[in-house]
């Protein structure tokens, strides 16, 4: 599986291998347009022979569908319409936080880290997607 974490300024990807058994962090793409970055995820899981996509949703603090959620869920839309696998959705609350904090426990600047930060945030999303979440 790939994971997603679609921000404005970068792509952070993850990759589970096999699905589920490890998840690890598979570097980042800088944000170009839409139809581009599509096409670069395209080939990310091409790459990967992922069997599906899975994209953090940046819900607000109450759970509801902001302006950040509605750009990911046109994304996500974008992708559906190129790929020939499942993609799927979870709640990425506080993911980068987590993914930050990680990196800044690890002894690394989370600030001049950022692609860093944003595929840790992607392993964040693959673990609550697979645990369920």
């Amino acid at each position: 599986m790939l994971g997603l974490d679609v921000g404005d300024v970068r792509i952070g990807l993850a990759v589970s291998i096999p699905p589920g058994t490890l998840i690890l962090p598979a570097g980042h793409l800088q944000r170009h347009s839409r139809r581009r970055d599509a096409a670069a995820i395209l080939q990310a899981a091409v790459q990967r022979d992922a069997v599906a996509i899975v994209v953090g949703m940046p819900y607000d603090t109450r759970g509801q569908a902001g302006e950040q959620a509605r750009k990911t869920a046109s994304f996500v839309r974008a992708l559906e319409r190129i790929v020939n696998i499942p993609v799927w959705t979870v709640d990425e609350s506080f993911t980068s936080s987590a993914a930050a904090a990680e990196l800044s426990d690890a002894g690394r600047s989370p600030g001049r880290e950022r692609g860093a930060v944003d595929s840790g945030a992607a392993v964040a999303i693959l673990r609550r997607f697979l645990a369920g979440g």
